[in-house]
């Protein structure tokens, strides 16, 4: 084929673009987020299934070789409250389960060729807990399981999936769940402490938040939940587990956590886990995407699979972002869930909403689109490079390896826009040739990935409401010449209450200072839609001021907004050690969550 240049007049006008969007890659130096620099496929890029779905074992080498799909999570816990709830479980059940178990997982047709470690184990509460039962004789059962019952040791244990959502089941009236959360989470140090004895090579974590309404009436959900958990059994935590949907997950309003909002949540948690031990313990994302009432029992849709796979990239970007603070992020795509087709409330046979292959009427399987999440993040790895977007609303991430550069970019906005790529230090010279794989939906909501090849310049490009697009280049091999190293600064001030023209202070801790490279604050407020989201900002006695634009939409069907906003400002302003960062807001009401200072510092 002949090579082309590739410009936008092949591809939209650029009338009626009021903005000019610029995103800035350099493939020459190198960057690092914390210690974090190579891009872990394991970590990324998982399905929500286990090595042991016979029912994907057919189609192993295509997915697992071919796309590189790594395992995610799966029900496959130590389960001790299976059969009987009304006594404590026994360590001689534990040992013939876990001899169950074993043989299971060895005779699973894919266990020699795809067993990992890298693997997320978890159970549902009714059998994970029981209120007034003996703690410490469910835990020795878990351990007993667990160091018996797996000949590949799964690296993460996740106690119970959403469990505070179900604290209703153990109790009569909703004035006692607070109670069962406390229990619940007493439960989980126990389990932690038992296994960090007896198993130290598995991580231990939770809650596995289902509906993370942290500023739901006046931060009453995030003080009866997640602060609950994290004072009763974060100590002994090594990660906090957290979904992020898009829509409505269980209980909640329906909003758009992608964006601004789902940054503000874990911003709140890791705020607070600095506060209470001076570091910030990892998530885990063990289940992301985007879920409503009334999807399960329905005939399969095209379109609902477009709308997912728009969160699934929206969620994917920003957490690419948090390599240094998330251990894993599993994107809620399921083998073929054959277990829904016998379920009653599945009367009519329908697929799963959230599967790879759906079974068709003749009783064959056929791929969902779902499956375009990891043809479009096909190969993607390598170490990560310099990318800059002046638009939050225009997520980015790139990395190389020996011969490729992968440059993702991603379209938070409601519109359509029109970008320029700016390579810098050179890097266009880099470039040998350029595949643009591009996943969007169609005017009716179906998912198209298509590709365009053969290209030898692209300098501009207009991306659809919720498109992503990977630029897979061909490169000459090469040397960094520059390194880059964003690290993340907390303060043990959080959760302020605001009143009008009342200064509000945070002290930003042991800070790297540099020269050169960007810095900004990460702003998280809450606030009802008609009070100011633009306070009047200092930091170290320097003015700055607070952009109009976030990442995501306006959050305008949400009771109020909940969100962070990123505040750019001078590198220069900043200093070695402790910084002071000031917020005064002309209207009384809401709260600022958190405050974190980002800092880009080139070596």
């Amino acid at each position: 084929m002949k090579k082309q240049l590739f410009y936008l007049s092949i591809l939209i006008s650029t009338f009626g673009f009021s903005q000019k969007n610029v995103v800035s890659v350099d493939l020459n130096t190198q960057k690092f987020i914390g210690e974090e620099s190579d891009l872990s496929r394991k970590k990324y890029f998982s399905i929500h299934a286990s090595y042991t779905d016979w029912g994907l074992a057919p189609e192993s080498d295509y997915l697992f070789k071919h796309l590189g799909i790594e395992f995610g999570r799966a029900f496959s816990g130590p389960k001790p409250f299976n059969k009987k709830k009304d006594v404590d479980p026994k360590l001689s059940d534990a040992a013939a389960y876990a001899k169950k178990s074993q043989g299971y997982f060895l005779n699973s047709p894919m266990y020699k060729e795809h067993k990992t470690t890298d693997f997320i184990i978890t159970d549902h509460p009714s059998q994970a807990f029981q209120l007034n039962k003996d703690y410490a004789k469910v835990a020795a059962y878990n351990v007993e399981y667990i160091k018996k019952g797996y000949p590949t040791l799964p690296k993460y244990y996740e106690i119970m999936n959403e469990p505070f959502v179900h604290a209703k089941d153990y109790v009569k009236t909703w004035a006692e769940t607070e109670g069962v959360i406390v229990e619940m989470s007493k439960f989980h140090k126990v389990v932690a402490d038992k296994i960090h004895a007896e198993v130290p090579n598995m991580l231990v974590g939770g809650y596995s938040a289902a509906w993370p309404e942290m500023s739901k009436n006046n931060f009453w959900h995030w003080n009866t939940r997640m602060k609950v958990f994290m004072d009763n059994a974060g100590e002994s935590m090594d990660f906090f587990a957290t979904h992020i949907y898009d829509g409505r997950n269980v209980s909640g309003d329906f909003s758009y956590r992608s964006g601004s909002n789902a940054e503000a949540i874990l911003d709140l948690i890791e705020a607070y886990s600095y506060k209470k031990w001076g570091i910030v313990k990892p998530h885990l994302i063990s289940e992301y995407g985007y879920t409503a009432k009334g999807l399960q029992g329905k005939p399969y849709s095209a379109k609902l699979d477009g709308t997912c796979l728009v969160s699934y990239n929206n969620i994917l970007m920003a957490l690419m972002d948090k390599p240094d603070r998330l251990l894993k992020a599993v994107p809620f795509i399921v083998g073929k869930g054959s277990f829904f087709y016998t379920s009653p409330d599945n009367p009519e046979g329908h697929p799963y909403p959230w599967v790879i292959m759906r079974k068709l009427k003749n009783g064959s399987y056929k791929y969902t689109h779902m499956k375009k999440f990891y043809e479009l993040w096909k190969d993607v790895e390598g170490k990560r490079v310099e990318i800059f977007s002046n638009n939050p609303d225009i997520q980015t991430n790139a990395f190389v390896k020996t011969g490729k550069a992968y440059i993702a970019i991603n379209n938070l906005s409601d519109n359509e826009e029109l970008l320029s790529l700016d390579f810098m230090n050179k890097s266009q010279g880099l470039i040998k040739n350029t595949t643009l794989r591009r996943l969007y939906t169609t005017s009716s909501g179906i998912p198209k990935l298509v590709y365009f090849t053969d290209i030898s310049e692209l300098s501009e490009l207009t991306l659809k409401k919720g498109e992503t697009v990977v630029l897979e280049c061909d490169v000459e091999e090469y040397e960094f010449s520059k390194e880059l190293k964003e690290n993340n600064y907390y303060s043990k001030t959080y959760l302020q209450e605001i009143a009008a023209n009342q200064s509000l202070s945070f002290v930003i801790e042991n800070v790297e200072a540099g020269k050169k490279g960007r810095a900004s604050l990460r702003m998280g407020i809450a606030r009802a839609h008609n009070l100011s989201k633009a306070p009047k900002v200092t930091i170290n006695g320097k003015k700055i001021n607070v952009p109009s634009n976030w990442s995501g939409y306006d959050q305008a069907p949400r009771e109020h907004y909940f969100g962070v906003i990123e505040i750019p400002f001078p590198v220069k302003y900043l200093k070695n050690g402790d910084n002071k960062v000031t917020l005064s807001f002309p209207d009384t009401g809401g709260h600022v969550s958190s405050i974190i200072l980002n800092a880009e510092v080139l070596q």
